[in-house]
């Protein structure tokens, strides 16, 4: 049928991200923010050594968002979502961190991004708490990638590391483009005008720009194990953030 399925193995680890799935997408459907929906409600289902959550296919989704949407999109997330539902887990960016490193292969880039993973963790939670746009359901990686134009407009996907927490957070990676990967920074303004707030005077803002920089490096380091052009980004991406700067990086 019209549906996509996501499987992971059922240790620990995968029951909980797929339970975190399930839990954020039923409060974005109850706080009517645009999302793809769950195809059936008795989720996730575990069979086989696998837990498995069903979505439902969005027939004639094309392209990707305008800047503009991906901020009207985390805007209606921070307003709709704010206070968070009382079942959506916590925001845990650095535990996603670590455990998508105790997958990654030996190596010193994995040892340096433990290590600055544990130095983040303070300063994180005093961001976090300190958060001027208070609590609401967070994205995590929320850019072009992550939102899908279906034929009623975008909405919102992959929700793997969502939670509530600091909804600030979500405007990260669009900093990020254009710090790291160069994008047009015109794109950014339409995203901070769209959501009708600017956090990077802020005192925490660094902190979730460290942190969002520190997961999607990790991401890349230990999908190197699996592709070389992965492990020669990744071992770029510890590079620049050991020395502060270095060039663009790619593979967004």
């Amino acid at each position: 049928g019209p549906v996509v399925v996501r499987a992971r193995a059922a240790t620990a680890a995968g029951t909980a991200v797929a339970q975190r799935e399930v839990a954020v997408a039923r409060a974005l459907i109850a706080a009517d923010v645009p999302a793809v929906g769950l195809a059936g409600d008795d989720q996730p289902i575990a069979t086989a050594g696998t837990v498995v959550t069903a979505w439902h296919w969005i027939p004639g989704a094309h392209g990707h968002p305008t800047p503009h949407q991906v901020g009207l999109l985390a805007r209606r997330l921070r307003e709709r979502t704010s206070p968070p539902p009382p079942d959506v887990p916590r925001f845990d960016p650095l535990g996603a961190v670590a455990e998508v490193l105790a997958g990654a292969p030996a190596s010193p880039e994995r040892d340096w991004l433990v290590q600055r993973a544990a130095e983040l963790e303070e300063p994180w939670a005093t961001a976090a708490d300190d958060d001027p746009a208070g609590r609401a359901v967070v994205h995590g990686d929320l850019h072009r990638e992550n939102v899908l134009v279906g034929p009623d407009g975008p909405l919102l996907s992959d929700l793997e590391l969502s939670g509530w927490g600091p909804p600030s957070y979500d405007l990260a990676p669009a900093v990020v483009a254009v710090s790291r990967y160069g994008a047009d920074p015109g794109e950014l303004v339409d995203v901070l005008r769209a959501v009708g707030a600017d956090p990077r005077p802020w005192s925490g803002w660094p902190t979730f720009v460290a942190v969002y920089e520190l997961w999607v490096t990790a991401w890349a380091v230990a999908a190197g194990g699996r592709d070389p052009e992965l492990a020669r980004e990744g071992a770029l991406r510890v590079a620049t953030l050991r020395e502060g700067s270095g060039p663009r990086w790619h593979l967004r």
